[in-house]
C-alpha cells in the first residue's frame, strides 16, 4: 500500500506541476477565455484527492487488521508456550516417577536376592537349576546313630572348615554320614553321602514337603526324592530330611564306618489315616521355594 500511496502523490504532483506551468504560460487565456478548463481540473484534482483519502482509509484500515492479526497471533504463540511448557512439566514428572519406579524395583529385586531362602540338597554335590547358587558343597554329617545323648539333625559340613584350638572334651561328636540300605540306589549301601548348601536367588520361602514329590500351586521345585532319617531302635534320635532321588556319593566313601545313618521313611497306619497314606509304603519329598 505504500507504493499505491506514492503513486497517488506521484500522479497529484505531475498534475499539479503541469496545472500550474499551463496557468503561467496561458494563464491570461485561462483566466479570461477559458474558465471551465480550471474547473475541470479542479474537479480532477478534488477526485485524486478522494482516491488518496479512500486508500489512506484502506491502508489503515489493513494496518488495523493486521494489527489484530499480530495481536492474536501472539497470543497463541503465548498459549502454546504455555502449552509447551507444561508438557515439558509433565514430561519431568513422569520421568520422576518412572525414576521413583524404576529405584523401587531394584530395591524390592535387592531385598529379594539379599533375602534368598537356603536349602541343603541331601546326597548331591552341586545345585539344580540356573537360578540358585551354591554356597558350598560338601560332606553330611551328624551324631553316632547308637549314642545316647546325641544330636538329632543331619548337618552339611563345609570341605574346609577353621579351627583355632587343637584340643577340647569328647562330649559332644561329629561323624560322616552313610547310606545303610540299598534302597535310595541299588549299590548305595555303606556309600558316604555328599550334600550342598544352595540359595535361591530369587526366592524367600523354602519347604520340604514330605510324601510329595510334586510342589503345590505357586511353588517351584528345587529337587524331590524320598524321604530319610534314622533307624526307629537306634539310641540316638534323628530328624526327617529329603534325599535326592538321583543320590550320588563321596569318592572313597564305601566304607561301613557307620556314623550318622541315612534310612528310608515308610508309612504306618494307625494315627496316620489310610487311606489316603499307604501303609508301609515308602514316602517321598520335595523341596519347594517361592
Amino acid at each position: 500500500m505504500i507504493e499505491v500511496l506514492y503513486l497517488v502523490y506521484f500522479i497529484i504532483c505531475s498534475n499539479l506541476y503541469q496545472f500550474c506551468t499551463s496557468s503561467n504560460i496561458n494563464s491570461k487565456r485561462l483566466l479570461l477565455n477559458d474558465p471551465d478548463v480550471i474547473n475541470n481540473r479542479l474537479i480532477r484534482l478534488e477526485g485524486i484527492v478522494s482516491m488518496l483519502n479512500a486508500s489512506l482509509q484502506q491502508v489503515t484500515t489493513e494496518n488495523q487488521k493486521q494489527e489484530q492479526e499480530n495481536q492474536q497471533q501472539n497470543q497463541e504463540i503465548h498459549r502454546q508456550n504455555q502449552e509447551i511448557l507444561r508438557q515439558n512439566q509433565d514430561i519431568q514428572q513422569q520421568r520422576l516417577t518412572i525414576q521413583t519406579q524404576d529405584k523401587s524395583i531394584q530395591q524390592l529385586s535387592s531385598n529379594t536376592q539379599s533375602s534368598g531362602a537356603t536349602y541343603i540338597r541331601w546326597a548331591r554335590k552341586q545345585c539344580p537349576g540356573n537360578d540358585t547358587e551354591l554356597v558350598y558343597s560338601g560332606y553330611a554329617g551328624g551324631s553316632f546313630y547308637d549314642q545316647y545323648g546325641a544330636a538329632a539333625e543331619y548337618v552339611c559340613l563345609p570341605p574346609d572348615p577353621d579351627f583355632v584350638k587343637t584340643s577340647g572334651g569328647e562330649y559332644g561328636r561329629m561323624f560322616g554320614a552313610e547310606f545303610d540300605s540299598n534302597f535310595f540306589a541299588s549299590n548305595s549301601n555303606d556309600e558316604d553321602v555328599p550334600c550342598a548348601l544352595c540359595r535361591p536367588k530369587h526366592s524367600a520361602s523354602t519347604i520340604m514337603i514330605p510324601g510329595k514329590n510334586t510342589c503345590y500351586p505357586g511353588w517351584k521345585m528345587e529337587y524331590y526324592g524320598y524321604l530319610a532319617s534314622g533307624y526307629h531302635s537306634h539310641k540316638a534320635a534323628s530328624s526327617f530330611v529329603c534325599v535326592d532321588i538321583n543320590p550320588e556319593y563321596i569318592i572313597g566313601g564305601l566304607d561301613s564306618r557307620n556314623g550318622k545313618l541315612f534310612y528310608e521313611v515308610v508309612a504306618k497306619c494307625g494315627s496316620l489315616k489310610c487311606p489316603p497314606y499307604k501303609p508301609d509304603h515308602p514316602l517321598t519329598c520335595v523341596v519347594c521355594t517361592k
